[in-house]
């Protein structure tokens, strides 16, 4: 997690999130809204902002983040924030504590967990999207070599999806047993309301197409009805969700059809 506490251009709605379609930046999006934090969203394009292509919002995130990142967000008083994580913990510390979606109703033990799941998830999770996409960051081939690169980068791959798979199935195993007590409550933490990291497993199980839907419902049963759970609870959730072109646990035929075009 990390922050940034150069100077800003704060805007009067309070926050400005700078948010691309289908990002991390959604989950944020999705905090300020069930806050109700006053915000403004600066809608960018992934693949225009990695290309660098010029616009007054692209110049308006390089100023605040050279490394155009989503999330990028600039508080009221013009501090940078970047790292998902790291900007869940700051909105909830400052904004939570009137909200059912905030932590102030959860048990030293479920709060412990909160904080330990909440970082777990891009370290172990979300780090495999980059091993996937961009494998070339990640080894260094000499030109004479014998290896074809393709051959590498698809070793790369196939070691982020078994440790993608490795880290859904310890998730399971944890946060499933804090569910199955007798005395827990439906969501993630055995909590009667869901809360972010509720919405951001929820988030992330959109993006397991390696390992498969299929294969999270056969080995991650407690995570997947909880992601259904939690874009049912709130109309705010599943809209932003929906919106963003994550529909899967929403029992849409236009869904199944992506999946049939994932090679």
């Amino acid at each position: 997690m990390s922050a940034t506490n150069t100077p800003a251009t704060a805007t009067p709605a309070g926050y400005t999130l700078f948010h691309a379609r289908g990002c991390c930046s959604t989950l944020i999006l999705i905090q300020l809204r069930v806050f109700g934090i006053p915000h403004e969203a600066i809608q960018l394009s992934l693949n225009e902002t990695r290309n660098r292509v010029d616009s007054p919002e692209l110049r308006r995130l390089l100023a605040a983040n050279p490394l155009a990142q989503f999330p990028t967000l600039i508080t009221p008083d013009g501090s940078v924030m970047t790292e998902t994580a790291a900007i869940v913990l700051y909105l909830n510390d400052r904004h939570g504590h009137q909200t059912p979606w905030g932590t102030s109703t959860l048990t030293p033990g479920q709060l412990a967990s909160f904080y330990r799941w909440l970082v777990f998830l891009p370290a172990n999770v979300f780090s495999t999207v980059t091993h996937m996409e961009y494998p070339a960051r990640f080894v260094t081939i000499p030109v004479d070599s014998p290896v074809d690169s393709d051959l590498i980068h698809g070793w790369v791959k196939e070691a982020g999806k078994k440790r993608r798979a490795d880290a859904w199935l310890i998730l399971e195993e944890h946060l499933g047993k804090m569910t199955k007590r007798e005395e827990a409550k439906p969501f993630l933490l055995g909590t009667e309301h869901p809360n972010m990291l509720d919405i951001y497993v929820t988030l992330l199980a959109h993006w397991s197409p390696h390992p498969r839907y299929t294969w999270l419902a056969e080995n991650c049963p407690t995570i997947i009805e909880n992601c259904k759970k939690t874009i049912a609870t709130s109309a705010v959730v599943r809209d932003t969700f929906e919106e963003n072109g994550c529909d899967a646990f929403m029992g849409k035929a236009s869904h199944s059809k992506k999946l049939d075009e994932i090679p």
